[in-house]
């Protein structure tokens, strides 16, 4: 289980019961104050020999920009959602080249805005579902761990008539989803 060194959020988050859930939930770590999730300067500044360090960092906050890039491969959208970045230390990890921003996990709190995003736009097709790429930015699985948030999206977006999401994973942890009614 992940357990973070050192948090910074954003003030916003304690307006969302997801965000007061994990401050109360990692009440004994430190934690630093933030203006934006996207620009923490003592962590962009460190150099790559931190990079290990860095992925013991947890960032919480509230994401802002919620834009679909179209895919046409596996999905018809790429949308940014719960989380970006990653806690594990894989060696290949194509986040080392931008650990500086990235190789931390942030969890954004929102996520009731952004399910809510999903199921609007699936629910705009007539013509057939629409897949969205939910897990573009991050492993869901893993961060499931710290924030519920998979099980609690299969659970939300069950109950949507159109559409259906799509996650990669590397990651075993998947007990908690298996039994989900997914429709």
């Amino acid at each position: 289980m992940f357990v973070p060194d050192e948090i910074y959020y954003e003030k916003a988050i304690k307006s969302y019961e997801l965000g007061i859930s994990l401050l109360k939930k990692y009440e004994n770590i430190p934690k630093t104050i933030i203006d934006n999730h996207n620009n923490i300067e003592s962590l962009r500044s460190k150099p790559n020999t931190e990079f290990i360090n860095l992925k013991k960092k947890l960032i919480i906050g509230v994401r802002k920009t919620h834009r679909y890039e179209p895919n046409q491969k596996v999905s018809d959208f790429l949308v940014p959602y719960t989380s970006s970045g990653c806690t594990a230390s894989c060696l290949y990890c194509y986040l080392v080249c931008h650990y500086n921003k990235c190789s931390y996990l942030r969890i954004f709190v929102n996520r009731e805005q952004m399910l809510d995003k999903i199921i609007k736009k699936a629910n705009e097709s007539t013509d057939k579902s629409m897949v969205f790429e939910i897990g573009s930015n991050s492993d869901l699985v893993l961060e499931n761990t710290i924030t519920n948030n998979l099980v609690w999206t299969i659970q939300n977006f069950s109950k949507s008539k159109h559409g259906f999401l799509t996650f990669p994973t590397k990651f075993d942890m998947v007990e908690p989803i298996l039994d989900l009614p997914r429709n």
